[in-house]
């Protein structure tokens, strides 16, 4: 369950973050935290195989603000990818 930072001092608020991440359901092993604010905000980026959603979630209201695919596959057809970010959404 190790998450990667891309910068060194969030890792002082990785209990804060581990909470957060699993508030909203996302995956420790595979998350990189790219902005945390401690009970503001978030910007996260999950990987499943190839594909990478990034995250921005409100601390405050909790909730998901925004999910965007950034990298791999967009298959059409496809069940809906965003639907597990979805029901964070209000």
């Amino acid at each position: 369950m190790k998450m990667d930072y891309t910068e060194f001092g969030f890792g002082l608020y990785e209990e804060d973050i581990r909470k957060a991440a699993q508030r909203f359901n996302l995956d420790l092993a595979h998350l990189e935290v790219e902005f945390f604010s401690p009970g503001r905000q978030a910007i996260l980026s999950e990987t499943f195989g190839e594909r990478v959603f990034r995250i921005h979630v409100s601390l405050e209201e909790g909730r998901i603000i925004a999910v965007k695919q950034t990298a791999g596959p967009i298959e059409a057809g496809e069940s809906d990818m965003f639907g597990k970010y979805k029901t964070f959404m209000k």
